[in-house]
C-alpha cells in the first residue's frame, strides 16, 4: 500500500493594480502574463506526463491560475510525476511576476510540507491542518444506567458501613 499524500499546487499570475493613476484598488492579473504561463507549463515535463495519465481530473486551469491536487497519493521524489512536477515548479520560480503555493499533507499528523514563491502566492483553494475523528459521541451523552449505577454503588456501599458499625456498637455493648 506505501504512505499516501494529500497534495495541492496551484501557480499563478501575480495580480496588477488596474489603472493606478486613478486612484483605483481594484486588482487583477494580467492576461498576457498568463498566456505566457500557460505556455510554460504546456511545454513542460509535467503536462506531458500528466495530460496521457489517467488522473486528468486532478488539475486544471483557473482566471490566472493553474491548479494541481491529488488525494491519498503516494507521494515519492523519485516517482516521475513528482519529478516533473518539482522540475515545474523550479522553472517556474524564473518566470518574473508568476507566483506559487504548494501544500502536501502525509498519514502522520506532524507531517504536513508547505512551500511557496513568487510575491503573490495564491492561497484561495486550499490550507493545510491536522485534524482528530472521534467516533465516540454517543458514549460522551448521559446514559440511562448512570442513575442506576449510582444507585447500585450507594447500596453496596451503605449496609457494609451499617454492618460494621453495628458490630462494633454490638461488640460494645458486649
Amino acid at each position: 500500500m506505501g504512505y499516501r499524500s494529500d497534495l495541492a499546487g496551484c501557480i499563478s499570475v501575480d495580480r496588477v493594480l488596474v489603472k493606478p493613476e486613478s486612484g483605483s484598488s481594484y486588482y487583477e492579473y494580467d492576461k498576457a502574463k498568463f498566456k505566457e504561463m500557460i505556455g510554460f507549463i504546456k511545454l513542460s515535463s509535467f503536462w506531458e506526463l500528466w495530460s496521457n495519465s489517467t488522473d486528468k481530473d486532478c488539475f486544471g486551469w483557473d482566471d490566472g491560475q493553474f491548479i494541481f491536487y491529488g488525494s491519498d497519493w503516494k507521494w515519492y521524489p523519485d516517482y516521475d510525476e513528482v519529478k516533473a512536477w518539482n522540475e515545474l515548479w523550479d522553472q517556474m520560480q524564473n518566470v518574473e511576476g508568476i507566483s506559487g503555493y504548494f501544500c502536501r499533507v502525509g498519514e502522520e499528523i506532524d507531517d504536513i510540507e508547505t512551500h511557496e514563491f513568487g510575491d503573490d502566492p495564491c492561497t484561495d483553494h486550499f490550507y493545510p491542518f491536522s485534524a482528530l475523528s472521534f467516533n465516540g459521541k454517543h458514549i460522551l451523552e448521559k446514559r440511562q444506567t448512570d442513575v442506576e449505577e449510582n444507585k447500585a454503588e450507594q447500596a453496596s456501599t451503605n449496609p457494609q458501613e451499617k454492618s460494621c458499625g453495628s458490630s462494633v456498637a454490638d461488640s460494645a455493648q458486649a
